[in-house]
């Protein structure tokens, strides 16, 4: 089965809002500056993406990131939809790095 894996360090994303603009989706957007750990919250979602594109095999410049939206179930879970497809995803989150994880539904 593939997989996509990507490991961000999380203090590289500190007073990004310009960036936090071309990475999130309008949706995210909106947790983005609701979020009480901003450069928490954009580093995993960069890093979830990040995860997607290598599970696609797609070029990252090929790709715009705000198109990608990381969505969140009841239970607290993740996963991702990018172009009408939904696929399998986790985050973790551990002092100044977190990991994204994407694999198929």
């Amino acid at each position: 089965m593939p997989i996509g894996i990507d490991l961000t360090y999380i203090p590289r994303f500190k007073d990004k809002e310009d960036l936090a603009k071309k990475i999130l989706s309008e949706e995210e957007l909106i947790n983005y500056y609701n979020s009480l750990n901003k450069e928490e919250f954009l580093a995993s979602r960069f890093a979830l993406k990040e995860a997607l594109i290598k599970f696609l095999e797609l070029n990252i410049l090929s790709v715009n990131l705000n198109e990608i939206n990381i969505k969140k179930k009841q239970n607290g879970a993740v996963y991702v939809l990018y172009k009408g497809k939904r696929y399998s995803a986790s985050l973790s989150h551990e002092k100044d790095y977190c990991v994204g994880v994407v694999t198929n539904d």
